[in-house]
């Protein structure tokens, strides 16, 4: 089971990723693990790419982890138009193998 947790604060904006886990038993080869990867990889390259200040992590063969500490001004509705995109991206593929992959959104007080 992959478990993955979304914080996003008040305003709708990302603050951190967290996947752990394995969907399906063939690693490597599990295209809602893979879909999984793809989103939060690129969202997180593209949040850097921003100047968005992040702290992340790999981890061990399943982990993936980011927190975002600081974007700059200016660019608040373009991380509210990705976390959108996260969150709908996610919840879809909750929904398309729900045996697979187990989402959490949590909204933060911040």
């Amino acid at each position: 089971m992959l478990r993955i947790l979304l914080e996003v604060s008040k305003d709708k904006l990302l603050r951190r990723f967290d996947a752990k886990g394995h969907a399906g038993a063939d690693l490597g080869r599990n295209i809602a693990c893979a879909a999984v990867t793809i989103l939060l990889r690129t969202a997180g390259r593209e949040c850097t790419a921003r100047g968005i200040v992040a702290s992340g992590s790999k981890g061990e063969p399943g982990e993936m982890a980011m927190v975002l500490v600081d974007s700059r001004e200016g660019h608040q509705e373009w991380l509210r138009g990705v976390t959108d995109f996260l969150v709908r991206g996610m919840s879809d593929l909750q929904r398309d193998f729900p045996d697979e992959i187990a989402l959490r959104v949590e909204t933060t007080e911040d």
